[in-house]
């Protein structure tokens, strides 16, 4: 059994660090994991600057934000992979990750006179759009001991003895 650390709203962290949200109206709602991108920030801070998208893993329809809720801390979700939320996500998680980025709320507040907010990743050694399994380089790097291939476990593969059609 996970339990939600921190929510607002209709978005929520659990204890492992995973982010979610809740989509869907309160009466027809549903779970999306969400992925985040830079390390280090707060809960708040991913909120406020928007460094999290979609990862394409959708739960079953809930009748209410409670009832989501409850499901998810007594492991009752049950999920399925969205591919185009996966890929706007993607595109998000792109667009979200530069710099300079700033969500648009912030700056139409900065355009109101009010103060301009570093972003709490400037300062710090930026890092690419990255997963935490490396990516092998060699031929010899992408065969195990076995002799089968090292997949990425989040990315799916067409295996070459199949025809393809």
């Amino acid at each position: 059994m996970v339990r939600i650390r921190q929510r607002q709203g209709r978005h929520f962290m659990d204890e492992e660090g995973r982010m979610f949200w809740i989509n869907g109206p309160e009466n027809f709602c549903y779970l999306s994991e969400q992925r985040q991108w830079r390390c280090g920030l707060s809960f708040q801070e991913v909120l406020d600057w928007k460094q999290c998208a979609p990862s394409g893993l959708v739960s079953q329809r809930f009748n209410s934000l409670q009832a989501a809720c409850e499901a998810f801390e007594h492991n009752q979700v049950l999920w399925s992979h969205d591919l185009y939320l996966r890929r706007m996500g993607d595109q998000m998680a792109l667009h979200r990750s530069a710099d300079d980025y700033r969500p648009t709320v912030m700056k139409l507040a900065e355009a109101a006179g009010r103060a301009v907010r570093p972003a709490p990743w400037s300062g710090r050694p930026s890092t690419p759009l990255s997963c935490p399994v490396p990516m092998l380089k060699t031929s010899a790097d992408l065969m195990g001991q076995s002799g089968e291939d090292l997949l990425h476990p989040r990315r799916r593969r067409r295996s070459l003895r199949e025809p393809v059609h």
